[in-house]
């Protein structure tokens, strides 16, 4: 296949939805503690009702209706108080006309009760009786049983991505454990002679390795486990290798550099070998040396070896992987919208990917265009993301409000 039959976002994606249609991931149950940024496999249904008593959401007393009518500043209300909730005790009290009861927030209220009012609006009067300088509306600063969550309630459908809040919630309703979708497992093998490993001392004409943990944790963040990182020279043997063990030992395989057409660039041969190349040319800049193939019926996808273009490269294709294996999109939180605050030109007939800065001001979000040589490392340091520019447009005008994808 040639480099030159690029194709564009739109067409690869249609690709991948149609190559991979059968993709699938199998379920896992793990432990609620662990379940932050998971992807649920199932519907969560309350076994229970939240409350599951009458409860207090204020500091104060337990009033009938009638006892407060017309209550208020100048014409308070006069209760007898009858006695004091203990918090986290059951009361088998019932609150009778003409009496109160001291709650405390969260408390159970006595039966009876059809209202609290705050203890702010109300003036104790030696140790029996209470003042009271509002009135109140039915069920006002109480909670009902079921008025959060009714026991057979639906609380998060299959495809829910977990957030902090919502371990709390499952927590309130006695999960431990929830059934989820595993994790797509991902080996990354970075190719050529020059790459040396993080942390060797690199000799005129190596290079450190950036590819490897910048794209594990993006993989990482969309979702997925890498399993396994690999390095493998500019030699088709030994990048066959690396990938057929990546193949037998997960879902996906990636690949940064060797995806041009150099004489030392095997991946598409390798990927032709041993399966089949599905593209090999993406309309898009920086990262036109992009190839997708398939392996015994599992993703492999090469990645160019400049860093900034195999990391957003690596986030457009992924992340439209992710959506076949949960089902939805799932990394809506990732972008950001702003203000371009210069100009951005693009790439006629193809689609541009600009890195950019971003910073909060009074007026919102601004976002700066930021440049620098191919392959400079400091231009991912002073980066946060980029912007799309599509094959249509001519580029970005200052003032612009654009969706930043944010690293």
């Amino acid at each position: 296949m040639e480099l030159l039959k690029v194709k564009t976002i739109d067409e690869m994606k249609k690709i991948i939805n149609e190559s991979f249609i059968d993709i699938a991931l199998e379920n896992e149950t793990i432990d609620l503690s662990h379940g932050l940024g998971r992807i649920l496999a199932a519907d969560l249904v309350s076994t229970i009702d939240v409350p599951h008593f009458d409860r207090s959401v204020v500091d104060g007393y337990a009033v009938k209706l009638t006892d407060v009518q017309g209550a208020s500043q100048a014409i308070p209300g006069f209760l007898r108080i009858a006695g004091e909730v203990q918090m986290g005790k059951e009361t088998a009290e019932r609150l009778n006309q003409g009496e109160t009861f001291y709650v405390p927030t969260g408390g159970m209220v006595p039966a009876g009760t059809e209202a609290m009012i705050m203890i702010e609006y109300t003036e104790k009067l030696g140790e029996k009786d209470l003042a009271i300088y509002t009135n109140a509306g039915a069920n006002e600063n109480m909670m009902q049983i079921g008025d959060d969550i009714r026991k057979g309630e639906l609380v998060f459908s299959r495809g829910h991505q977990l957030r902090p809040q919502d371990i709390g919630v499952l927590s309130a309703l006695g999960y431990l454990q929830i059934e989820v979708f595993k994790r797509p497992r991902i080996s990354i093998i970075s190719t050529g002679d020059e790459i040396i490993r993080p942390g060797e001392t690199p000799k005129p004409g190596e290079v450190i390795d950036i590819n490897t943990p910048a794209l594990a944790a993006v993989a990482t963040r969309l979702g997925a486990a890498v399993i396994s990182t690999a390095y493998a020279r500019d030699d088709r043997e030994e990048i066959r290798l690396a990938v057929q063990k990546g193949i037998e030992n997960g879902e996906m395989v990636i690949l940064s550099g060797g995806s041009s057409m150099g004489e030392k660039d095997y991946t598409v041969q390798v990927i032709d070998g041993l399966g089949q190349v599905l593209l090999h040319g993406l309309a898009v800049k920086p990262g036109k040396p992009t190839i997708l193939g398939t392996v015994s019926q599992k993703p492999v996808i090469g990645l160019p070896g400049q860093p900034a273009a195999a990391i957003m490269v690596m986030m457009i294709v992924l992340q439209e992987f992710m959506r076949l294996y949960y089902g939805q999109d799932s990394v809506n939180d990732l972008t950001v919208q702003g203000v371009l605050t210069e100009n951005v030109h693009a790439a006629p007939g193809r689609r541009t990917f600009q890195t950019v800065a971003i910073k909060k001001t009074e007026n919102g979000i601004e976002v700066r265009p930021t440049h620098g040589k191919s392959g400079m490392i400091t231009l991912l340091a002073y980066s946060d993301g980029y912007i799309e520019i599509t094959e249509n447009e001519e580029g970005k005008n200052t003032g612009d409000q654009v969706l930043v994808t944010l690293f």
